[in-house]
C-alpha cells in the first residue's frame, strides 16, 4: 500500500522520465529558484532482476525500499508534479518504484545501481579501524551484526564494504531513488 504524497519533484537530468510524463500529458511545473526543500525520500534496499529479457528489459522485481525524510536541495527548472490531476494513477505506477510497471522496474533508473566509487581493502582497512573508534554507537551496531549474520562475520571484505557504505566516502547517489515526494 502507497501512502499518495501531495506532489513529486523529478530533478531535470531524468528527461526520459519527464519526456514519457509529457507525452502521457501529466501536469509538470518547473521550479521557479534553486530551493532546498524537506521530502520523502527512497534508497533502494534490495530487488530482484529477471534473467530473461521481456521488451528489451530486463525487469526489477521484489523491489524494497527504505524511506526517509530529508532536506534536498533542487534546481531551478526541476519539475515539481501535484498529484491532484488526471493523470494520479499513472504516476503512481509508474514514480514509486515497488510498483510492477514502474519506471525503476523497467530499467530507467538503472544508473542509480551503480556503484561508481569504491575503496581498496589495503587502503580503508586503516580507515575503517579509525572510523569504528570514532564512533562508538557505529561499532555496536558493527559488532551485533557480526554476531546475527554468521556470512558477514565470516568475509573479511563484506565488513569492509559495510563499513564503507556507513562513511562520508560512500557516494550518496548510490540506490538513491531520484524522485522525491512531499506531504
Amino acid at each position: 500500500e502507497i501512502d499518495i504524497p501531495e506532489a513529486y519533484i523529478i530533478p531535470q537530468g531524468w528527461w526520459t522520465i519527464i519526456n514519457l510524463l509529457q507525452l502521457n500529458k501529466v501536469e509538470m511545473t518547473r521550479l521557479k529558484n534553486d530551493s532546498t526543500l524537506t521530502v520523502n525520500s527512497y534508497r533502494i534496499k534490495n530487488y530482484d532482476t529477471r534473467t530473461q529479457a521481456y521488451e528489451g528489459h530486463y525487469q526489477h522485481y521484489n523491489v524494497e525500499v527504505d524511506n526517509y525524510e530529508a532536506q534536498i536541495s533542487f534546481q531551478k527548472g526541476d519539475y515539481f508534479i501535484h498529484t491532484n490531476q488526471n493523470a494520479l494513477r499513472y504516476l503512481i505506477e509508474t514514480l514509486e518504484p515497488q510498483a510492477p510497471d514502474s519506471f525503476f522496474n523497467w530499467n530507467f533508473f538503472d544508473t542509480i545501481l551503480q556503484q561508481k566509487e569504491g575503496f581498496s581493502p589495503y587502503v580503508w582497512e586503516d580507515k575503517a579501524l579509525d572510523l569504528l573508534e570514532a564512533n562508538p554507537d557505529l561499532k555496536k551496531e558493527f559488532d551485533l551484526k557480526k554476531i546475527d549474520d554468521e556470512q558477514f562475520a565470516s568475509s573479511w571484505y563484506a565488513q569492509l564494504d559495510w563499513l564503507y557504505k556507513q562513511s562520508e566516502h560512500y557516494e550518496k547517489a548510490h540506490l538513491q531513488y531520484p524522485v522525491y515526494r512531499i506531504f
